[in-house]
C-alpha cells in the first residue's frame, strides 16, 4: 500500500488507485480504520476525520494520477503547493471508505492543478481544487516545505 505514494505507511491515505478510460482521470480509495490514532482525539467520543487529512487524501490521489500521467514507473515526490479551494460537505467517520475522483486540469511544467471530489457510499463529502509541484528541493532550502 505504501508503494502508491512516497509517504511512509503511517501517512499513506491511498490504499488503491486506478485509472479511468480518460487518461487525465483516476480514482483513489482509503478505508479509514477506526484504530487510526487521530480518531482518538478528533474528537473524543465523536470521532471524525480531520478536514486537512481529507485534503491529504485528495493530494495523494492527485500525485498518483500525475505520476501515471507522466509515465513514472515508481512513486514521485510531489508536494502540495496550493489548496485553491476545498469545501467539506459532511463529516467522514471511522470505518468509512473514502473514494477520491481526481482530474488533471492543467499542467504548468513542474506544477499541475487538479479537481477533486471525495465520496463515501457514492455521496459527496468534499470537493475542491489543488495544485501539486514536483518536489525537487527535498532539503532544508526547499520553499515547498
Amino acid at each position: 500500500m505504501s508503494s502508491l505514494t512516497p509517504h511512509g505507511e503511517g501517512f499513506s491515505f491511498l490504499d488503491t488507485f486506478e485509472m479511468t478510460a480518460n487518461p487525465k482521470r483516476g480514482r483513489g480509495a482509503k478505508w479509514l480504520d477506526p484504530q487510526l490514532p487521530f480518531f482518538a482525539d478528533h474528537f473524543p467520543g465523536k470521532p471524525l476525520m480531520p478536514a486537512v487529512l481529507l485534503i491529504e487524501c485528495a493530494a495523494q490521489a492527485a500525485g498518483a494520477l500525475w505520476a501515471v500521467h507522466q509515465g513514472a514507473k515508481s512513486t514521485v515526490p510531489f508536494a502540495l503547493a496550493q489548496v485553491v479551494q476545498f469545501k467539506i460537505l459532511r463529516a467522514v467517520l471511522p470505518g468509512e471508505n473514502v473514494e477520491t475522483d481526481v482530474t488533471l486540469e492543467t499542467e504548468f511544467g513542474q506544477l499541475a492543478q487538479f479537481a477533486v471530489a471525495l465520496r463515501v457510499n457514492q455521496r459527496e463529502v468534499a470537493l475542491g481544487r489543488l495544485a501539486l509541484a514536483l518536489d525537487l528541493g527535498r532539503g532544508p532550502e526547499s520553499s515547498l516545505g
